[in-house]
């Protein structure tokens, strides 16, 4: 197991993230609720019973979907030398229902008359050996490049001053999306793979059930009493509270590309009320204006009790775009500023972050190093 524990700073009071948001991309949001965990099933069928499995027109797999709500998919073997003779069978739904469509299958297909499918599970290879060579083989955390404004998304958000990005122009970025095929396939597995032990230390990487899917996630704190344990999902952002018997360790080989989450807090403001809880308004403009689209982040500077980054996010009104002639462009508006003009924030204490100065230049008449007043660090990212 991979202990992480500098990823666990400043998050014990950061609450979880927003649920029902429609535009968030956090599993955070649909961790932890009632309902069952999603798995995965797949198993080898020999080229010569894919038609009677499939049957005329998708009779017989479209029934046994019906039939046990389930829902099956048949594909390439992933493996070269079974290419030509085999194709993989993928059955993904709760694992009850799993059960009743392997039995069904197994009742149309008996294993006296058709020994060829064993219906024996078939685990997916180990992700490609050149993502170890180009990310390396220990975690990292991908960070916002300082003095420039960097397209980001928002994944997450706690509360209009609380969020997380994912810098989806970063070269790893592209490779999340088959993480999260390979985790699905390896972790919807019903036997064998460890949970994590009792009681359960905080800074652990792990692999927790959301949404569906498998996520990479970091403990933050265990509850003993009620053997739960809050998360922080490392790819997507937001925090969830878990059952530990849940939780699941994680392959050496799922731990090679960079987390993918950036937690960020909102620069220059804070709640109206001075409080640290924002206002359904604030949350639900800042919603409209960063979720779900293209914005930039510039980084200012630190919080001075945790380091977490805190940004300006600059988007653009789209409101106005009706007015907009073509060859004009979009202005881009920031985010806090929006708050503050609607009053549904207030200026932040500048003491509570360590900020990020501007990088001296030579003056071209003298090769002086120019230095820069109080005012202007101040002003330098308005």
């Amino acid at each position: 197991m991979i202990c992480l524990n500098q990823w666990t700073k400043g998050s014990q009071d950061s609450g979880r993230a927003t649920g029902g948001l429609a535009s968030s991309m956090s599993p955070a949001d649909e961790a932890g609720q009632d309902g069952e965990i999603r798995h995965m099933y797949e198993f080898e069928i020999p080229n010569s019973l894919v038609g009677l499995i499939i049957g005329i027109k998708g009779k017989t797999i479209k029934e046994l979907c019906t039939r046990t709500n389930v829902k099956m998919i048949i594909r390439p073997h992933h493996t070269a030398s079974k290419m030509d003779t085999h194709q993989i069978c993928t059955v993904e739904g709760p694992r009850d229902n799993i059960n009743r469509c392997l039995q069904m299958l197994r009742r149309r297909f008996p294993a006296n008359r058709f020994p060829e499918l064993n219906l024996e599970p078939v685990l997916p290879p180990p992700i490609p050996s050149p993502a170890a060579e180009l990310f390396g083989t220990q975690p990292t955390q991908l960070t916002l490049p300082e003095g420039i404004r960097c397209q980001v998304t928002v994944s997450s958000m706690v509360d209009a001053g609380h969020f997380f990005v994912q810098q989806i122009t970063h070269p790893s970025f592209a490779s999340l999306q088959r993480l999260d095929y390979y985790m699905l396939a390896i972790y919807s597995q019903t036997t064998g793979i460890p949970d994590l032990p009792r009681p359960c230390e905080t800074g652990l990487l792990c692999v927790a059930p959301a949404s569906g899917g498998w996520y990479r996630a970091v403990t933050v704190i265990y509850y003993e009493d009620q053997d739960e344990v809050l998360v922080r999902f490392v790819d997507y952002g937001g925090y969830s509270r878990i059952p530990r018997a849940d939780l699941r360790q994680i392959r050496t080989d799922f731990m090679t590309l960079p987390f993918q989450a950036i937690e960020c807090y909102i620069a220059h403001v804070q709640p109206v009320d001075g409080s640290s809880t924002w206002s359904d308004a604030a949350m639900q403009t800042f919603q409209a204006l960063a979720m779900g689209r293209l914005v930039e982040a510039f980084v200012v500077g630190y919080n001075v009790d945790d380091l977490t980054p805190v940004v300006e996010l600059f988007t653009t009104d789209e409101n106005n775009m009706a007015s907009i002639d073509s060859e004009q462009e979009l202005q881009a508006i920031r985010v806090d500023r929006v708050l503050l003009e609607a009053g549904l924030a207030r200026a932040a204490d500048p003491s509570k972050v360590k900020r990020v100065l501007p990088k001296p230049t030579l003056s071209p008449a003298n090769g002086v190093v120019n230095e820069f007043t109080d005012d202007e660090i101040a002003s330098a990212h308005s």
